[in-house]
Formats: structure tokens, sequence, C-alpha cells
């Protein structure tokens, strides 16, 4: 579970945060059920979000030794450094780690997280960085965070 380092300020009235962590894998991902070749990519895959509340997105995790380039709802690179060499634009999360490779990289954008809309669709494209091919239903991608449960006067 994701425990952030400093405390969030509190959602503003009427407004309820409720920690959630989307998981995706081969249950309920279809890009997981296959295998990516070396030095492969995949194309455009979106991960949904649920309808009934916004969401805050603050840390990322991965399992499965696979590389990945994550987009905020807006299109946004999240984990990109905006190379000319186009694979060095995905990330491992525990390179970022340092509690030995937990694979946990915080976000922060905002008092909140990353903001994600109901219904919305953050997008991932994965890289298969390594000399051999990698078995898909053995990763998974996890994207902590809080909905926000409100009235429509919370919306931000």
């Amino acid at each position: 579970m994701y425990r952030p380092q400093f405390a969030y300020p509190l959602p503003p009235a009427p407004c309820d945060d409720q920690a959630c962590i989307f998981s995706f894998d081969a249950t309920n991902l279809p890009v997981f059920t296959g295998t990516l070749a070396a030095g492969a990519q995949t194309g455009r895959v979106p991960l949904k979000l649920d309808k009934d509340a916004d969401f805050y997105l603050r840390a990322i995790r991965s399992q499965g030794g696979i590389s990945f380039r994550l987009e905020d709802t807006d299109g946004n690179p999240l984990s990109d450094s905006e190379n000319a060499n186009n694979p060095t634009n995905y990330q491992l999360p525990n390179q970022y780690s340092n509690t030995a490779g937990a694979g946990l990289v915080a976000l922060e954008s905002g008092a909140g997280g990353v903001f994600g809309p109901a219904g919305g669709n953050y997008v991932v494209y994965l890289y298969n960085a390594t000399a051999a091919p990698i078995v898909l239903t053995t990763c998974a991608l996890n994207l902590a965070g809080v909905k926000r449960y409100s009235e429509e006067v919370c919306r931000q």
C-alpha cells in the first residue's frame, strides 16, 4: 500500500478522499496476456478509470521487469525524458527507489496528486529493454492515489 512521505492537505469541504489503487494485469488488460519480444514496444494502451469519482494519482508501481511510459489523461508524459533515442524514454520504477528495489515512484503535481477525471484514461506504452522476451502475464502496473467523492462543487 502506498503511504505518502508527507501529509496531503485535506480535500475541500464537502469532499471526501478515499485511498484507491488501480491495478492492471492480465485479468483486466489484454496487452498483459501475451509476450513482448526483446527490444519491442507496444502502442498506446488506455488505462480506464472508474466513473464514480475523480482520481488523484500519487504513485506508480510496476511488477515483472517491464519498462513503461505513462501519460496523464491529457496526454502529458509522466515518465518521459524526451530523448531522441526513444527507448530511453521508458522507465523502470525500481531505478528511482531508495528502498532496495521496491519499485514505487512517488508523483507530485499540485496539492493532491496528478488529476484524472472520473471515467478518464491514463495511457501506458510498454517496452522490453532486455535481450530476451518478457512474458507479460507476470507483469502488473499499479496506480496509487485517492478517489475524491463529492458534489459537483468539489471538482478542481
